[in-house]
């Protein structure tokens, strides 16, 4: 579970991107057949994550018909839809386009006629894409002593693939920012855990967010990362 093949270019998204809501149009042809590459190869253990364009999206969403959808078998735990679902945001960040996941920014009715529901599947999340000026980025993220008990010195004398993976964690995004993760970091590897949050029906979404951003800073240190679910949420080996 969570095996996915990783791309160096990530790396770099994960400081790039940021959440757009206002774009200056859809991807072009050339862009939407290498998203659509990437959902196929998302698509497994129970996730299926499928392109559209056309309507969907509310009105906060400007400038973009087009949108992906993270499709669930029940039962699923819902941090690999977002580990499966932050790879296209990722990928998208890195060809350039902006992205947005959205929990609420679209109507349901519209995506479960597109999608043709099976009675043992489920919609969380949708995400929006396309062009846009991506904005600087502003991380208002949880101070690193706070998030993990370590600062960037001290996380690289316990590794340096540990480091990587805390720092890039850390900038995952979340429902309205509540980073509902804690991280404990050892010699062996990291874990994202569950955290005291007053908004609940995204948080293990989020987790598997931060999950992929982990791996994609363990990845960029040389280290392939391999997740086992222990108590309060995932640990990763690498």
């Amino acid at each position: 579970m969570f095996e996915l093949k990783l791309e160096k270019s990530w790396y770099d998204a994960i400081f790039k991107r940021s959440s757009v809501r206002r774009f200056t149009g859809a991807p072009d042809k050339a862009q939407l057949d290498r998203l659509g590459d990437l959902c196929r190869k998302v698509s497994w253990q129970g996730i299926t994550v499928r392109m559209f364009k056309g309507p969907g999206l509310k009105s906060m969403i400007k400038g973009t018909d087009v949108y992906a959808i993270v499709v669930a078998k029940r039962g699923t735990p819902m941090e690999l839809e977002g580990f499966m679902g932050e790879a296209l945001v990722l990928e998208a960040t890195s060809m350039g386009l902006g992205t947005c996941w959205l929990g609420m920014g679209y109507y349901p009715d519209i995506i479960n006629r597109n999608v043709s529901l099976k009675n043992d599947e489920v919609i969380h999340c949708v995400i929006a894409l396309g062009k846009c000026d991506l904005p600087e980025p502003k991380h208002k993220r949880r101070d690193l002593k706070k998030l993990c008990g370590m600062d960037e010195n001290e996380l690289a004398a316990v590794g340096e693939w540990q480091k990587e993976a805390v720092v890039c964690a850390r900038l995952a995004p979340s429902a309205v920012n509540l980073q509902p993760w804690t991280i404990a970091v050892e010699k062996s590897g990291i874990a994202i855990l569950e955290a005291n949050t007053i908004y609940k029906k995204y948080a293990a979404l989020d987790r598997g967010i931060c999950m992929l951003h982990a791996a994609v800073g363990a990845y960029h240190a040389g280290r392939e990362a391999v997740w086992k679910k222990v108590e309060g949420g995932y640990a990763m080996r690498a």
